[in-house]
């Protein structure tokens, strides 16, 4: 196990090691709670969209390590989305969250180009445990 020193630089060390997080929800408080659940922890920043529109939007502008998108919405688009998103961003770790009976759609997700699902509904330490290891993926 490493421990961090307190000296000036290990502060800078924390700030570059921050992930950018951006999580697509029809429902913005949905997308918010997720974020204030990530965020909690200060080691990521977390960016909320509600349309797909404001994707690739956000995509121009910021770097992502990984996206979190609501299943309707990739689905919602014949998850043209997220091969959309692995197109501009080919590395970038796409997590879907969806309900345990949309087996079938997130065989369909990880097809496209998802990374893997989280299923909901989910306990919040489970949910950045489960962030946390495809966070990993995402710096292999």
């Amino acid at each position: 196990m490493r421990h961090s020193s307190h000296s000036p630089g290990s502060e800078a060390n924390r700030q570059m090691k921050r992930r950018n997080i951006l999580i697509l929800d029809p429902e913005r408080d949905t997308g918010e709670l997720f974020a204030r659940a990530l965020e909690a922890r200060k080691d990521c920043k977390c960016y909320v969209a509600s349309r797909e529109e404001e994707v690739v939007n956000l995509l121009k502008e910021f770097s992502f390590d990984l996206l979190l998108v609501d299943m309707g919405m990739a689905m919602a688009s014949g998850f043209s989305l997220i091969k959309r998103i692995k197109r501009i961003i080919p590395r970038v770790v796409i997590v879907v969250d969806a309900y345990l009976h949309q087996q079938d759609q997130i065989v369909r997700a990880i097809q496209s180009g998802a990374s893997g699902h989280i299923i909901k509904p989910i306990k919040v330490d489970e949910f950045r445990k489960k962030i946390d290891e495809f966070s990993l993926t995402a710096e292999a």
